[in-house]
């Protein structure tokens, strides 16, 4: 658990600087808080990502909203499937969340 509260302060400060009320980079953000247990950790979780949103510094662009879209499409419905929740402690499960730059390509 202690790994997924720290992905999720990650995936917040990584979505605060990319994201605007009400949006896509929300949407993303607020799916990866669903991997928190209910209670107190979703809630805390979910708060900083509005409270980032509405800050001077997070108004995202077109592109960074283009970026969170496509994540969406790649990320896992955690509401819906919350048994896929171990797939953020992956490398891969970064990538398809946002989290992380993929790897580089073997030369």
């Amino acid at each position: 658990m202690t790994t997924r509260l720290a992905l999720a302060a990650v995936a917040a400060a990584v979505l605060a600087t990319v994201a605007g009320c009400g949006s896509a980079c929300q949407d993303l953000g607020e799916r990866i808080c669903g991997c928190q247990p209910a209670g107190t950790l979703r809630d805390n979780c979910n708060s900083s990502i509005r409270n980032e949103l509405g800050s001077s510094y997070g108004q995202a662009s077109k592109a960074d909203q283009a970026f969170c879209q496509a994540k969406l499409a790649t990320c896992p419905d955690f509401a819906a499937h919350p048994d896929e929740c171990p797939v953020l402690n992956t490398a891969a499960g970064m990538q398809e969340c946002g989290l992380a730059y993929p790897t580089a390509a073997a030369p």
